[in-house]
This record gives C-alpha cells, sequence and structure tokens, in this order.
C-alpha cells in the first residue's frame, strides 16, 4: 500500500579464560571437598571428569534470561534512581539476586534504556500484527491518519519516564552505544513502514525510513518539552509532519534525482549527528 499511495557465573568465569561450571559440577565439587581428610582419594575419584567440549551456548542462553528478568525488574525503579547502577541492583534485589550482580552489565544506565527501547518496539509490532493499529485502506487521508497514531502509541510508552528520558537520550548518543540506538531506531521505523504497506526495493525505501525516523526523533524531543493539556501540541506536531512527509514522498516519486539526493544528504547528517564520521 505504501507504494502505491505514495506513488550469573559465566561471565566471571569467561573474563578470567575459563568455563563457568554448571551447576551439578558445582554441587559435586562442593561435597567432595567437605569430606574432611578420611578418604579423599575416593572422594576425588567419585567426582565425575569435567567435559572440555562442553557447549556453552546453553549457559549463555541462562545468563542472558538472568539479565533480561533483571532488567525488566529494575524499569520501576527509574522514576527513583534513573538510567544508573543502582537501578539494576534494585531490579536484582527485587528478584532475589545480590546487589553486586549489576557486574553483568558493563554500562548499566545504556543497557538498560536500550532493553526498553527494544522491549516497546516489540510492545508496537503486537499492535501491528494483530491489527490493533492498521491502515484501514489505500488512501493517503488513511496513511496520514495510520502514521500519526503509530507515532503516538510509540511515543506515549515513554511516559512513565519522561523526567528521565533526557538521561537515556544522552547515555544512548555516546558513541559506544549508538549503533545499537540507530539499530533500535530503524527496526521501530520499519516495522511501520511495512505495516504501512511499504514494499519499495528503490531509493524511497531509504528516504522513507530516514523520512519517517526523523519525525520520530523530532517528536520524541517536542514531547519532552510539551506542557500542553495530554501532550496536545505534540500530537499536533506529529499529524502535521507525516502529512508533510507524504506530500515529499509524492515528490520524490516523480523526480529519482531528488530522491537519491535527498537519501545521501539525510545519511550524511545522521552520521554526523551519532558521531560515526568522528576519528577514532
Amino acid at each position: 500500500m505504501f507504494s502505491r499511495i505514495f506513488s550469573k557465573t559465566g561471565s566471571f568465569a569467561k573474563a578470567n579464560g575459563a568455563r563457568a561450571l554448571r551447576p551439578k559440577e558445582i554441587a559435586v565439587r562442593l561435597s567432595s571437598g567437605n569430606n574432611g581428610g578420611g578418604d579423599d582419594g575416593r572422594a576425588a575419584r567419585e567426582v565425575p571428569p569435567v567435559d572440555e567440549h562442553h557447549d556453552e551456548s546453553s549457559d549463555d542462553s541462562y545468563e542472558q534470561d538472568v539479565k533480561s528478568k533483571i532488567l525488566q525488574s529494575s524499569l520501576q525503579y527509574v522514576p527513583e534512581h534513573g538510567w544508573s547502577r543502582d537501578t539494576i541492583a534494585a531490579g536484582a534485589h527485587e528478584l532475589g539476586y545480590p546487589d553486586t550482580v549489576h557486574g553483568l552489565f558493563p554500562d548499566p544506565g545504556a543497557e538498560l534504556a536500550l532493553y526498553f527501547y527494544s522491549s516497546s518496539n516489540d510492545s508496537l509490532s503486537r499492535l501491528l500484527k494483530d491489527g490493533t493499529l492498521k491502515c484501514a485502506e489505500e488512501t493517503k487521508p488513511e496513511l496520514v491518519r495510520f502514521l500519526s497514531v503509530t507515532i503516538k502509541t510509540r511515543l506515549l510508552m515513554l511516559q512513565p519516564y519522561l523526567n528521565q528520558w533526557p538521561q537515556a537520550m544522552a547515555l544512548l548518543s555516546k558513541p559506544s552505544n549508538a549503533p545499537r540506538a540507530l539499530s533500535n531506531l530503524m527496526t521501530l521505523v520499519d516495522a511501520i513502514c511495512y505495516h504501512a504497506g511499504d514494499r519499495s526495493i528503490d531509493t524511497r525505501w531509504y528516504t522513507r525510513r530516514i523520512g519517517l525516523a526523523t519525525i520520530y526523533k523530532t517528536s520524541e524531543l517536542h514531547l519532552l518539552q510539551d506542557k500542553s493539556l495530554e501532550f496536545d501540541d505534540t500530537w499536533k506536531f506529529v499529524r502535521r509532519a507525516v502529512d508533510e512527509c507524504v506530500k515529499l514522498d509524492t515528490m520524490l516519486e516523480s523526480n529519482a534525482q531528488l530522491a537519491k539526493d535527498v537519501v545521501t544528504a539525510s545519511v550524511s547528517t545522521a552520521k554526523n549527528i551519532l558521531g560515526f564520521s568522528w576519528n577514532r
């Protein structure tokens, strides 16, 4: 339609070059070590050999599962502690893990913000896939409505953390975090474009996503400063921006060279903003 309308222990062990012991191995080794001096030789023989070729994928999966649970639990503490190590520690404590488990997260605040961004994208995707949000007909007014409502829905997911979101934006703009932040943003706009009916395979694929990403980011900034009732000023801004984007896409459809120029300029600007052109 778019084209037609628009014509846990594992980390510490790995850090030291060792393989993480599995729970059963740890239990056996502890029990054998508590036998005293009576029959050390027999106890040692009862310890099963360690499989040096053990596939660590299950350990990695377990660790990732623990990290996801801690991050999800930590979100409730963001209004109190911000996007920080203290928030991760509070979330871990809520689940019964020791506070020191925040060592699993090299950059705690940024990892929590990235997790929230990705989880919010997943929530929006479910709404798009189950038809809660859909573009009902192939008309420009309906497309403008769909894009506006979808962007509004995604922005409202920030509402519980609006006061702390500038801190998250600062963390995600760091060169070390910018690639993942950009990936999350592009995943978001790609899902919206796809469910709006975009199946383009030319330069418009890029212009539409870059244009929508720009609208989302500027609307996000607008929302942070909006003091109007129920953010009414922001939703009006989103509607105007989407309407202009639809009109611009119509122009680009009939001017291939202009479309290429817009893509080049937009990519260059995005790289400069995100610091990709810095000397490393």
